[in-house]
């Protein structure tokens, strides 16, 4: 009994720093993606650019005074995102991390 509670213990915490590792690895993704992304930067060149994610994922909205990209991921439950808005020539106006 004893061994099967240390195996499930083991296991429990393997599980946690392979979750962990990834969620940060995530979080590094977006940060540094979002980094990337100045005033003026065509809208092709970011999704071009967010095409290459791996532990993330982006959506786009259209919106009447342009679009936003929000480009967040699962493993963070969505909470942390870069929110990339654009105006109606598709040129980058402001992105915010957070």
């Amino acid at each position: 009994m004893l061994k099967l509670k240390f195996i499930v213990l083991s296991m429990s915490i393997l599980g946690l720093a392979v979750f962990g590792f990834y969620a940060n690895e995530a979080r590094t993704e977006i940060y540094y993606l979002c980094g990337s992304f100045g005033k003026g930067t065509a809208y092709s060149s970011v999704i071009r650019q967010l095409n290459t994610v791996n532990l993330s994922e982006y959506k786009v909205e259209n919106l009447p005074q342009g679009k936003r990209v929000i480009h967040s991921s699962a493993l963070h439950f969505h909470l942390l995102s870069c929110d990339i808005e654009f105006n109606p020539q598709e040129k980058v106006v402001a992105v915010l991390y957070g």
